[in-house]
């Protein structure tokens, strides 16, 4: 009998800053208290780079891959939270169609800084 491991995935939020007043009374745009959208299906990755001569593997720090499976509202200055860690869009996002996987939204994510 084969028994395959079943893996749940974390959910994946996409981040937009929230409106707060300032002192003023004016509405201003915060990261305090973002606004946030669960991108259902999506999936954060490792980047790895693979020597072309060997057969060695490295993990980049502090970047990770997107891949949500489908066309996504998301923009370059969004954010995306998963596991309670905060990564920054790093780009445009690219969307690509394809026979056998569908549409597949990928972007790749660099670790925001805690202050």
């Amino acid at each position: 009998m084969l028994l395959t491991s079943y893996r749940v995935t974390p959910p994946v939020y996409r981040l937009r800053p929230g409106t707060v007043l300032d002192s003023d009374g004016d509405p201003v745009e915060s990261w305090d208290t973002p606004d946030r959208f669960k991108l259902a299906g999506a999936v954060v990755q490792d980047v790895s780079t693979v020597e072309e001569e060997g057969v060695a593997k490295q993990i980049v720090k502090g970047e990770r891959t997107l891949f949500v499976p489908r066309r996504v509202d998301l923009k370059a200055d969004d954010r995306i939270e998963v596991e309670g860690e905060q990564w920054r869009v790093n780009g445009d996002p690219v969307t690509k169609a394809g026979l056998a996987s569908g549409v597949l939204t990928t972007v790749t994510l660099t670790r925001v800084e805690s202050r």
